[in-house]
């Protein structure tokens, strides 16, 4: 009778490969199904529309507006949240020759009221060009 030692089976392994197969095809699959919103973090809806419209302009300052009436400054690719009673403060500290171009992104759902009221407030910090920022529609 032959005895079988069973402390000196081989050592039981997982292989790492397959995982690494999985891992990849998890990848891909997320990589293509996401969209990207840049206003993801601001909670708001962009206007759209159907108009073609010509190329951007790379504009370095851009001020965000929420449903909620946060006020949010982009410049550069820094984002500050700020207060709206301090527009004139946060513009002041911005370089000037930025300002000749600045993109207002506003939630479709503010009032006409609130937006013309920002419009005025930037208009009031020489700021030469008001870009209002819409979304191009998918059909």
């Amino acid at each position: 009778m032959r005895f079988v030692n069973r402390r000196s089976k081989r050592n039981a392994e997982i292989s790492m490969l397959n995982l690494i197969d999985v891992i990849f095809m998890l990848l891909i699959f997320f990589m293509i199904t996401t969209t990207f919103n840049k206003y993801t973090q601001f909670k708001m809806t962009v206007p759209k529309t159907d108009t073609e419209f010509n190329n951007k302009k790379e504009t370095a300052v851009e001020l965000i507006v929420n449903r909620n009436q946060n006020y949010f400054l982009k410049v550069d690719n820094n984002i500050k949240n700020i207060n709206v009673e301090n527009i004139k403060e946060e513009f002041s500290r911005i370089n000037p020759n930025l300002l000749e171009n600045v993109i207002l992104t506003a939630d479709e759902h503010l009032e006409y009221g609130v937006i013309v009221g920002i419009m005025g407030r930037l208009k009031n910090q020489n700021v030469k060009n008001i870009n209002l920022n819409i979304q191009k529609n998918n059909k």
